[in-house]
């Protein structure tokens, strides 16, 4: 009995001293249920903020396939994480520049601030980014 009255006693202290962490919210994709997570001036500003690296990426091996970055954005706006993906033209995971320009991309992502929701979830965001002929052809 003696036990059961401690436990009753400190378990609301025990509930009240966990931190609550935005990142570890379930999260929703960009497009379901009328978020409408993007960010602020949407493709414009995503082109504007890869256009240097767009400019100066000229000889990028293999010279031909896709890269995504999928960037989980708290309910606030926050950034919690991201995950990349490489691949080639025939659709097979690759490793653009060995290495170099993901860090790169992983770097102008993170700089990304003024996402914006229609409602309040914790969401992902993906970029992607089209490489061609060795250059960055296209980013969405």
């Amino acid at each position: 009995m003696k036990k059961l009255f401690l436990l009753i006693t400190f378990l609301p202290f025990l509930a009240l001293s966990q931190e609550n962490n935005d990142c570890e919210e379930h999260t929703m994709p960009y497009w379901a249920n009328n978020i409408n997570s993007r960010i602020r001036g949407e493709n414009p500003t995503l082109r504007k903020a890869f256009k240097e690296i767009q400019l100066t990426e000229t000889n990028i091996q293999p010279s031909n396939g896709f890269i995504t970055l999928k960037l989980y954005i708290t309910k606030t706006g926050e950034f919690c994480e991201m995950e990349t993906f490489q691949i080639d033209e025939d659709y097979q995971p690759t490793v653009f520049n060995n290495g170099t320009l993901i860090k790169e991309l992983e770097t102008i992502a993170l700089s990304l601030t003024d996402w914006e929701r229609d409602k309040d979830f914790k969401t992902y965001n993906l970029i992607k980014l089209k490489i061609k002929n060795g250059k960055i052809e296209e980013i969405f």
